[in-house]
């Protein structure tokens, strides 16, 4: 059966037990933990010590638990710019790294995006892919040895932004798994289709509903044609998981949104 998941991103202006309590009342049973350094909702920095790490786990635990959700991926950000090769940031890296892992396998997580954080415009773009890919490989080989699947997630305001680069790094990084989200491509006005060939190398789909300039609109009015995505991953052979990943905000309640899109994607991957 397909997994469809919705990310605590819907309630990422709340803590983790209101997010996960407005999932839960929503109907939703499987969930996608923000695990993104100082914004939600949990955060890697305080995963390296034993004590705190114990502390995270315990409460996540219980929440979920209390909440009656399962989770099924994380979307992570460790604090040290991907791009960052200096000693600190590298030890940094690893140590929040094996905690987030070491979080994600007590609470039977075995997936995690890895959103690649901000550019470096002060350096050339090929250097700072360098940089990114060691680090990468880094995180994807203490993930391995864990059993832990990492995927790197394209992403606006980031090294890894344009098509071009995405498709320079697929060439660098042949092996690095990543996690299809059309709403980067889309609201820097890419085609739709010109997205597709990223499915192939996707072991997870992030949606919501995007359009040019916008990284977010309602279900529905934006361009993002989610019955041509959707039939694409079918022909493809897609058989991962799904996060439905709307961004909170005030201007009106995103779950309802989301629930929509829900109904779209179970409709269309029914098993």
């Amino acid at each position: 059966m397909t997994r469809i998941a919705c990310s605590t991103s819907v309630r990422s202006g709340s803590g983790l037990e209101e997010a996960l309590a407005a999932l839960s009342a929503a109907g939703f049973r499987y969930v996608d933990v923000l695990a993104i350094d100082g914004w939600a909702h949990v955060h890697p920095s305080a995963l390296t010590g034993k004590a705190s790490l114990r502390e995270q786990i315990a409460r996540t635990s219980e929440l979920l638990e209390r909440y009656e959700l399962q989770p099924i991926a994380a979307n992570s950000g460790v604090s040290p710019q991907l791009h960052d090769r200096s000693s600190g940031a590298i030890a940094r890296r690893r140590a929040e790294t094996e905690g987030l892992v070491h979080w994600m396998k007590e609470l039977g997580i075995g997936f995690c995006a890895i959103q690649p954080r901000q550019p470096d415009p002060s350096r050339p773009w090929q250097e700072v892919m360098s940089d990114c890919v060691a680090s990468l490989k880094e995180q994807v080989e203490i993930a391995r040895a864990e059993g832990v699947t990492m995927a790197l997630e394209f992403h606006v305001n980031s090294p890894f932004e344009t098509m071009e680069q995405c498709l320079a790094f697929l060439e660098r990084m042949p092996n690095m798994p990543i996690v299809y989200d059309p709403t980067h491509f889309v609201m820097q006005g890419v085609p739709l289709g010109e997205t597709f060939s990223l499915m192939d190398r996707s072991v997870h789909v992030h949606l919501r509903d995007a359009a040019k300039g916008r990284m977010q609109t309602r279900f529905g009015t934006g361009e993002v044609d989610f019955g041509l995505v959707l039939g694409e991953l079918r022909s493809r052979g897609y058989r991962g998981a799904f996060s439905i990943e709307y961004l909170d905000t005030a201007h009106y309640d995103v779950i309802e949104d989301a629930a929509k899109l829900f109904a779209l994607i179970a409709n269309e991957f029914p098993d």
